[in-house]
């Protein structure tokens, strides 16, 4: 969701400073020649009137305020530099549709919006990617936070993050190029992982290696899904959790070696299996 804040709009230091009277008199003058130009055939028509006429109007409508909506993990700073907009930078001429891509580039911008507001703001609206999970990959254990949507976002965790759910058993190249099924894996291991963490589980690691057989650990339980219809089987889980943990979650701790099985792939059964 964007959210539209004003403590981020600043002023361009370097603007060149029109006295208030004359500006405002210019700024209707023109106004009414853009009014004209629309009348006459829309903004196409005001391009069309030739590159002289159109680079000439813009210096008077220089960019002096960017307003840019907050955001938790990408400074304000970052996004001038994606802008880059050159001194004396119009409004007129700036490319929108530009603007909006290079912004998209960055890893943790799910959607930028940028639009101009006469006669000297241009306003940019981000959508910040959420991270939702943790895929860990390869026997070097290299992680990389993840959205909804199963998009890698960046590599390492921060500590606000250490408490996201893992995912496991996909390799970073398959995840990347989301090759085969990887990409519905993903999301279902993250659809899985939500779903445990609303009932109440806490962070769990779910492992995607076989498709179709997903399987989530914690408290020294393995969890067995199989493939589909999540929602039935987490609420299955939590009519038994209770009296599963005082059985055997103690006695699994104890005995590290010997991993108790809750499976949950048959329809209304819940089976308990003690193993290696």
């Amino acid at each position: 969701m964007i959210k539209r804040v004003r403590p981020n709009r600043k002023r361009n230091p370097g603007a060149w400073s029109h006295h208030p009277g004359n500006g405002l008199l210019l700024h209707i003058v023109l106004g009414l020649m853009l009014l004209a130009a629309v009348g006459a055939g829309g903004w196409y028509g005001w391009r069309q009137a030739g590159p002289e006429v159109l680079a000439w109007a813009d210096q008077f409508f220089e960019i002096k305020v960017v307003e840019i909506t907050r955001t938790e993990r990408i400074s304000r700073d970052d996004v001038l530099a994606m802008l880059d907009l050159e001194p004396g930078r119009g409004l007129l001429l700036i490319d929108l549709v530009q603007a909006q891509r290079s912004l998209e580039t960055h890893p943790w911008i799910r959607r930028a919006v940028v639009r101009r507001v006469f006669p000297d703001t241009l306003v940019v609206e981000l959508d910040e990617r959420e991270p939702v999970a943790v895929l860990r990959t390869g026997a070097g254990g290299r992680e990389f936070l993840l959205d909804r949507d199963g998009t890698l976002i960046s590599e390492g965790v921060p500590a606000a993050d250490e408490g996201l759910p893992i995912l496991t058993g996909v390799d970073y190249a398959d995840a990347i190029l989301e090759t085969g099924d990887t990409a519905t894996r993903v999301r279902s291991g993250i659809a899985l992982a939500g779903l445990l963490d609303r009932s109440g589980v806490g962070r769990t690691e779910v492992d995607l290696r076989r498709p179709g057989d997903m399987v989530a650990y914690y408290s020294g339980l393995r969890l067995r899904f199989g493939e589909g219809d999540f929602g039935d089987k987490v609420d299955r889980y939590r009519q038994v959790s209770d009296r599963v943990i005082d059985r055997w979650v103690a006695q699994a701790k104890a005995a590290p070696a010997r991993r108790v099985e809750v499976d949950l792939r048959f329809q209304d059964k819940v089976i308990v299996r003690e193993g290696r």
